[in-house]
């Protein structure tokens, strides 16, 4: 599988304009092209050149909305067989999915918490640092 590129600004600042529904160009490539500081004639053309990074981005979220109709399917099946008792797999794969969707969506109230700790579970040890000088080099 091929390594993920880095975005430059401007990439970023685009897709930013381009993805988010709070933008004032959300959804129009060219004036959220223009709005990253790319030219006109980029603007003009940058659905139809569709650079990697940009076709890497909308890959993704077409992936992103296939997983969240998944769960939504996973998370309406129903959990009892045809004899109308409840099903134990069928209910450890709802389950996991609301955790899952509780702890992302609802991450205020319901993500798990990871506390930092020190050396043997100790309070971690904070130094500071004063006097420090710093010499520029003037290239002599």
């Amino acid at each position: 599988m091929e390594e993920k590129q880095l975005l430059n600004p401007k990439q970023e600042l685009f897709l930013y304009h381009y993805t988010n529904p709070k933008s004032e160009t959300f959804s129009n490539a060219v004036q959220s092209a223009l709005k990253a500081g790319y030219t006109d004639n980029y603007a003009n053309n940058i659905t139809g050149l569709m650079p990697d990074w940009l076709f890497e981005y909308i890959g993704d979220m077409r992936k992103l909305r296939k997983a969240e109709k998944n769960l939504d399917e996973v998370q309406n099946i129903s959990i009892y067989n045809e004899d109308g008792k409840p099903d134990a797999q069928l209910i450890e794969k709802r389950t996991k999915v609301d955790f899952f969707l509780a702890e992302t969506i609802g991450k205020e109230k319901y993500s798990k918490r990871a506390e930092l700790t020190g050396k043997n579970g100790g309070a971690i040890e904070v130094k500071t640092i004063t006097g420090m000088v710093i010499n520029k080099d003037n290239g002599n």
